[in-house]
């Protein structure tokens, strides 16, 4: 659904004020998006707040943070990227009349980065971050591995990303649940590009700031008895592709499949993100399995690198 703004003159010095209290912020340029805000033109606010015939805090349009997201980001047509359904739909205005933003790079109908929320692909997704705001507590959060604990605040879209702007890749947040979160910009310039790979240095403090107890970087982490005391072995991350002389899945794939760089130009590391979507995906298990995220089906992300055969 495309939110159209009426005017509201008579009370925007009141509104911009109001703004400026509530977000502590004055000016909200997004870097690299479309997303704007009161440095630029206060009227712009006015798409996702009011001051005044509200359902949503903090003056929302919407009930509630991912309700306002998806009006545009959902199946509507406030955006091209469809993050409910995880694809690219060149027909989405922005809303600022950058219609077709990414269509240099990004072919229509083309699958979105993060995976989707509803589904991915065609298929319901069987696993995804909930980000509707129910859910208060995270696996690894300061804890053992295998162990849930409270998070600062419950997940929402605006849990990881800034709609007023950020100086990390994507919008994300520089703090989130408390952590540091510091992603190097890839591909923010004027044609943006959202179905390649490329995520930028640091990515994996983004996953950290909730799962902090699976960040792991030491050699010999999936093998070291020391790391059971945590919740058991873990796959390390921050560690070349080539690692132990596993494959390269940029130049060899497992049956076709290529999993995706994660920080591209800075030495290709395998990072959260190179086995699972943020968002949701539609892989399946053939047996009991919950899915976690990954990108394929049956654990498949295990035999693009390591290529394990029976026997």
């Amino acid at each position: 659904m495309h939110i159209t703004a009426k005017p509201v003159r008579k009370h925007l010095v009141i509104f911009v004020l109001t703004m400026v209290f509530l977000l502590g912020v004055v000016s909200v340029s997004a870097a690299g998006s479309p997303h704007t805000g009161i440095a630029s033109n206060p009227n712009d606010c006015a798409t996702c707040h009011r001051t005044n015939s509200t359902t949503g805090s903090p003056a929302l349009l919407a009930q509630d943070v991912y309700t306002l997201c998806m009006s545009c980001h959902g199946s509507g047509t406030g955006a091209n990227t469809n993050v409910a359904d995880g694809v690219y739909f060149s027909g989405g205005d922005d809303l600022t009349g950058n219609q077709n933003i990414g269509a240099a790079h990004t072919p229509d109908g083309a699958a979105l980065l993060g995976g989707g929320f509803v589904s991915y692909k065609g298929q319901p997704v069987t696993s995804a971050h909930n980000s509707m705001g129910n859910v208060s507590e995270a696996w690894g959060n300061g804890a053992a591995r295998g162990a849930k604990s409270a998070l600062t605040q419950a997940v929402t879209c605006t849990s990881c990303h800034n709609p007023h702007g950020s100086n990390n890749y994507r919008m994300l947040r520089e703090t989130i649940n408390g952590h540091a979160v510091s992603v190097q910009q890839v591909d923010e310039g004027a044609a943006k590009d959202f179905d390649t790979e490329q995520w930028g240095a640091g990515v994996d403090s983004l996953c950290a700031a909730c799962h902090g107890t699976y960040d792991v970087t030491s050699a010999g982490a999936g093998s070291d008895a020391a790391m059971v005391s945590s919740g058991g072995y873990t796959h390390r991350v921050g560690m070349s592709f080539d690692d132990g002389g596993n494959v390269n899945p940029e130049t060899v794939g497992f049956e076709g499949y290529h999993l995706p760089l994660a920080q591209s130009g800075n030495g290709d590391l395998v990072a959260c993100m190179t086995c699972h979507l943020p968002h949701g995906t539609a892989a399946t298990m053939s047996d009991d399995r919950d899915s976690t995220l990954l990108r394929l089906d049956n654990g498949g992300v295990c035999q693009v690198c390591h290529q394990k055969q029976a026997g």
